[in-house]
């Protein structure tokens, strides 16, 4: 079996979310950094600065080495 095949065979939604950083998340950063500043803060600010960790996070975090590293120790527990 190829691949894709194996995929659809283990499952038809392929679309769970593992782990993800939502506006709740970044907006409590900010106003950890930013204390009452934060208040003063527009719309477009706030959309800026998603898009911005947005943009860090897809150039900087290569996500392959802590899927292995999360398989490994899942395979590890499987087979004791």
């Amino acid at each position: 079996m190829e691949h894709k095949e194996i995929l659809s065979h283990l499952t038809a939604d392929l679309s769970q979310i593992v782990y993800s950083i939502t506006m709740e998340t970044i907006l409590t950063a900010l106003v950890k950094r930013l204390g009452d500043e934060a208040l003063t803060l527009t719309v477009e600010d706030l959309n800026s600065a998603c898009e911005e960790v947005k943009a860090a996070i897809d150039h900087n975090l290569d996500v392959r080495e802590f899927i292995d590293e999360g398989l490994d120790a899942w395979e590890i527990t499987r087979n004791l």
